[in-house]
């Protein structure tokens, strides 16, 4: 099965990182595609950004944690 990785996506134009604001899953949930899965808080706005896959997840970004653009945040097993 193959296993796909999350990466903080760039959510606005100046955003170069963000923080892990909650997490709507937890690892070993299985997840749909369009699913939230995590918000995520910029200097100027918060997101909650949605699965582009379904299967298994692993969670990898802790809460409260500031991540860059294209950090690994978690891990589906489709």
């Amino acid at each position: 099965m193959p296993k796909m990785t999350l990466k903080i996506p760039k959510l606005a134009v100046s955003m170069q990182e963000g923080t892990l604001v909650e997490w709507f899953v937890a690892t070993g949930d299985t997840v749909a595609v369009g699913q939230k899965l995590y918000s995520i808080e910029t200097e100027k706005s918060s997101f909650e950004v949605e699965s582009p896959f379904a299967g298994t997840i692993t969670v990898l970004g802790a809460i409260g944690q500031t991540m860059r653009i294209g950090t690994p945040i978690a891990e589906i097993v489709t």
